[in-house]
Order: C-alpha cells, then structure tokens, then sequence
C-alpha cells in the first residue's frame, strides 16, 4: 500500500495542475489496487454516490483509519475516504475501497 501512495505522491509532485491524481486501495483483495488520474475535479461529482441495485458503496465509519490501521504516512495535504462496496447479484460481494489521494 505504501509504494501506490509514493508513486502517487510522485505522480502528483509533477507539473500536473490540470490533472487530480488519487490511489484506490481494495481490501481484502489488494491486487485489485490503483493508482488513477483524472482530468478535472468535476469527474468527481456524484462519483461517490453509489447506491443502485447492483452497486452499494456505504462511507466507513469517519473513526475509521486506514493510514494508522497500516502504519502507513500520508502528507497531510492529501484527502482519505473509505467505502464498504456490496456488489449484489446472484450472490453479495463485499469489500472496502479507500481513496487517498486528490479527492476535493
């Protein structure tokens, strides 16, 4: 988890104004973690809100810490939200997805 939040902070770090750069922490399954960069912060309206029948994401208790949790560092200038995602179809697929990164 510490090298995708360096890499990003290096990613970051480059003359990408324009850009919003962000890693997507996926546990348990951490291999299907991400580093992402979007073009503006207005891809991040709505982006949040999922709640359909297929797709649940419920904000993890604001307690919650996943820096500490992991012993990981964090600039404080950066932004971190975590996510209970429940994927519903023919059975419930459940995980957490944490966002760090550039996410206002």
């Amino acid at each position: 988890m510490q090298i995708l939040i360096d890499q990003m902070i290096n990613l970051i770090q480059k003359d990408q104004a324009d850009y919003k750069t962000y890693t997507i922490i996926s546990l348990p399954s951490l291999f299907d973690s991400q580093i992402a960069v979007v073009p503006d912060k207005t891809w991040f309206d709505g982006y949040f809100n999922r709640d359909t029948k297929e797709q649940r994401w419920l904000p993890l208790d604001k307690e919650r810490n996943l820096i500490k949790e992991w012993n990981l560092s964090l600039p404080l200038n950066l932004d971190i939200k975590g996510f209970k995602e429940l994927l519903l179809d023919d059975e419930v697929f459940e995980q957490e997805i944490w966002f760090i990164g550039e996410l206002k």
